[in-house]
This record gives C-alpha cells, sequence and structure tokens, in this order.
C-alpha cells in the first residue's frame, strides 16, 4: 500500500515553475466487490522519493464527460488493436506475445492531449484508428469508470505523468488539465535522476500489484516526461474446474515442430464463432462482464496468418466476439504463464506513423513550453510496454504498463458438437463483453 506522499516546500517551488497548476486531490476511482474492497486497486499514493513532488493533490482538471462507444468507434479501436498486434507478431516472429492495446491507448491517449498538426493526425489514425482525441478522451475516461467499477473482477487502471524538474520547460494547463480530468492522471515534478528511475519502476510494480516490477531500464539524458499507463487484471472463472477436468500430460503441439507436456482444463461452454476460418469460444469471468477468448487457427495456420487474414478481410473482431452464437462448444485450455515485452517505435513506423518519432517533424506544442514562453522541441523518444498474464483452473491474473518517453534537444543525443482444443498455436484474448474490445490480446506459440 502506497503512504501519503506531499512535501510542502517542494509543491510550493513547483507551482511556481508551472504557473497556473493549482493544487487539489487525486480524484482516481477505486473499484468495489462484493466485500467492499478492491485488492488491486491502490487506496494510498505509491511512496516515491522526497525529491518527486506529486502536482495533482486536489487538481480536478477539466469538467470531464464519459461517453460509451457507439460500434463504430468499437470497430475502429479494435481495427487498430489487430492491426498492431500482427505487426508485433511479424517483428517477433514464432514468439508468444502479449498486448494490452487499452493500456497503450491510455498512455498515447495522454500524449495525443499535447500534440497538433500533422503529428496529433498520425497518432489519430494509427493509434485510434481514426477517432479524433476530443472524442477518444470520453471514450478513455468510460472505459476506465467501467473497469474499476465491475463487481466481480478486480481491475485497477492507473496513469501518471513525470516531469522533469530543470527550470527550462513548463506544462500547458490545457494538458494537464486534460490528462488529470480525463485519465485520472497522477502528476508528478521530479529531478530524472536513479531515483526518479526507481519511482517509476515502484509506482508501475505497485499499480500492476507486482505483476511488473519493472518498466525502465535507465532515463535518457534527453528525456522530459515519460507518460505511463498501468493495468492490473484479476477473474475467477464463472464455472470454476472441477478436479476430473484437469487432464495432466497432455502434448502441446509448438510452432517449430516441436511437442511439450501441459495441463489442460476441459469444460463445456455456451459461445462459440468461427472467424477467418479460425474457430473461438467465450469463456465468462465471474461477474459476466469480461471473457476469456480463444480462438484455434485452421490446421496448418499460424496465429500470424490468422490475424492477418481477419486484417485483409476487415473483419469485425470486436463485433464477431460480441454476436458469438449460443452454441455448446466442448473446450480445453492449457494453463500458462507469459511475460511479453517490447518497444514500439518500430513497430508504429511500419504501420505509417513516423511524425512523433521525427524531431523535425514532431508537433507537441499543446504540451508544454520553455519558460520564456517559446514553444518546445519535443518529441516520441520510446514506447515501452510490457504485460504479464498467468492462466490456470481458478482464473486469470494478468497486468500492462505502458511508456511514452517525450525527449528534447537539451541534452547530448544517444544513440456438429463444437471443439476448440488449445492444444497447438492459438490467439487469446480478455474482452469485455458489451463491447467486445480486447483489453489483452496475444498468441501463444509454443509452451517451452
Amino acid at each position: 500500500m502506497r503512504k501519503k506522499l506531499l512535501r510542502m516546500l517542494g509543491i510550493l517551488s513547483a507551482v511556481m515553475l508551472l504557473a497556473g497548476c493549482t493544487q487539489i486531490g487525486n480524484t482516481r476511482p477505486t473499484s468495489e466487490v462484493s466485500d467492499g474492497t478492491n485488492p488491486l486497486a491502490v487506496e494510498e499514493p505509491t511512496e516515491v522519493s522526497g525529491d518527486s513532488v506529486n502536482l495533482t493533490e486536489g487538481r480536478t482538471g477539466v469538467d470531464a464527460e464519459e461517453a460509451l462507444p457507439t460500434d463504430a468507434e468499437t470497430a475502429s479501436l479494435s481495427d487498430a488493436s489487430l492491426a498492431l498486434f500482427e505487426e508485433v507478431m511479424a517483428e517477433k516472429e514464432g514468439e508468444n506475445v502479449l498486448l494490452s492495446p487499452i493500456s497503450i491507448d491510455f498512455a498515447l491517449g495522454m500524449t495525443e492531449n499535447g500534440a497538433a498538426g500533422d503529428t496529433l493526425s498520425q497518432m489519430e489514425n494509427i493509434v485510434n484508428g481514426g477517432i479524433k482525441i476530443d472524442q477518444l478522451n470520453p471514450l478513455m475516461k468510460h472505459l476506465s469508470n467501467r473497469f474499476m467499477n465491475a463487481d466481480d473482477v478486480k481491475w485497477n487502471i492507473a496513469n501518471s505523468i513525470w516531469f522533469k524538474n530543470d527550470g527550462k520547460f513548463a506544462m500547458k494547463d490545457h494538458f494537464l488539465d486534460q490528462a488529470v480530468g480525463f485519465y485520472n492522471a497522477d502528476v508528478f515534478l521530479a529531478p530524472f535522476d536513479e531515483q526518479t528511475l526507481a519511482d517509476i519502476n515502484l509506482w508501475v510494480n505497485d499499480e500492476t500489484n507486482g505483476m511488473i516490477p519493472e518498466i525502465l531500464d535507465s532515463i535518457h539524458p534527453n528525456a522530459k516526461m515519460y507518460l505511463v499507463n498501468a493495468i492490473a487484471f484479476e477473474g475467477e472463472w464463472m464455472e470454476q474446474y472441477e478436479d476430473d477436468k484437469i487432464y495432466e500430460d497432455r502434448e502441446f503441439s509448438n510452432l517449430d515442430g516441436s511437442t511439450s507436456k501441459i495441463t489442460m482444463m476441459g469444460s463445456k461452454e455456451n459461445r462459440y464463432f468461427t472467424i477467418a476460418d479460425g474457430q473461438g469460444f467465450v469463456k465468462p469471468y465471474k461477474g459476466g462482464e469480461y471473457s476469456f477468448v480463444g480462438i484455434l487457427p485452421a490446421e496448418n495456420e499460424s496465429p500470424e496468418e490468422l490475424i492477418a487474414k481477419i486484417n485483409n478481410s476487415k473483419i469485425d473482431f470486436a463485433k464477431t466476439v460480441r454476436e458469438a452464437d449460443y452454441t455448446e462448444v466442448t473446450v480445453q485450455i492449457p494453463e500458462f504463464t507469459n511475460d511479453f515485452g517490447i518497444e514500439l517505435n518500430d513497430t508504429y513506423k511500419e504501420l505509417g506513423m513516423d511524425n512523433p518519432f521525427d524531431p523535425a517533424q514532431a508537433n507537441f506544442h499543446e504540451m508544454m513550453e520553455t519558460t520564456d514562453g517559446s514553444p518546445a522541441a519535443i518529441w516520441i523518444g520510446r514506447i515501452l510496454h510490457k504485460t504479464h498474464i498467468e492462466v490456470d483452473r481458478k482464473g486469470t491474473k494478468a497486468a500492462a504498463a505502458t511508456v511514452v518517453e517525450m525527449r528534447t534537444k537539451n541534452a547530448v543525443m544517444m544513440d456438429e458438437s463444437k471443439y476448440v482444443i488449445l492444444n497447438r498455436p492459438f490467439v487469446y484474448a480478455i474482452v469485455e463483453n458489451e463491447t467486445g474490445l480486447p483489453v489483452f490480446i496475444g498468441c501463444q506459440n509454443s509452451m517451452k
């Protein structure tokens, strides 16, 4: 649990640096379950060093309304998620891949509020699937509130911004208010030294319930700001597995042709669908608001080929899951654990989003300015993403963290009966049932 952090002297100096930034309390909501608590929802601020000052104590931000995504907006977000997933699988060919598109949307959504011109247009088109940032903000607020107020599964959604305290730049009020109002972000003023590195990693570790202990390995000398999202999920199966439905020493055919011994969990489910010649099922978590989705590609087809067919055929993944048939299906799911990490710069460049990474073209003038009022020359240095998942007979635990690193030029640059048996490479997701949006999406190519 985190201890209340605020040093009045530090706050006063921070307010003088960031003119117009008033101090109000952090209003990030917590989820309630049957006993009125949520072990994943952090009730006290993370204890960070005295050199890092929380600027959001008492700041409410803009009067932010939330909005339920329309079917068209859901399809756009889903399409963007699968396009990113396909590109990462191509980069990490044959590996077990796991992304949290929603975590990435939170981190880059905050970032987009500081972008303008062609930089913003590219991010809206590639990250949001064409949704404008003014539309995305209320959607993300709705999804955050919906997750955090789930009854029978446990979520923690947290956002933070870390700003370098060197007296040369100041965040713009509108950008800060959007981050606080729509994303409930904690904003920290920090020296960007080794202690700041430890503070950011501690924040991520706490907010992911220890599932992602570290997201950053270093503070880049050009870094001016880090925008961070953390997500943690714990859900029990709606119907628990009995002992006679646990099958030991079953065989899994790995993508490279080898085999592995695994433990399988068998059940009868009642939601089935087909997609791009693959067979899928929906297995609900307790409460019925979220589900595990498993998809077995066609024989002799890889998960990467399946996702490519979905994208090339412009199949609406979220709608397909949402409208799965009510048909009995015999299912077997392997118990497995996976950790995955990636830097997404090249991935987004391949998808057509290069402007935000280019120091000569990037336009983040709505994010910050120099203390003399001139525009700040800043760009995205790195987008880092890490995920963790555990699937077993009790349910699922999953976590994700995304960091967007903003850099400046003010330092030296550095280089019939239905059967879906997941006993060979498969695609899986954790979806929000009302929209069908994948909160996590992954592929399991091997069980080595």
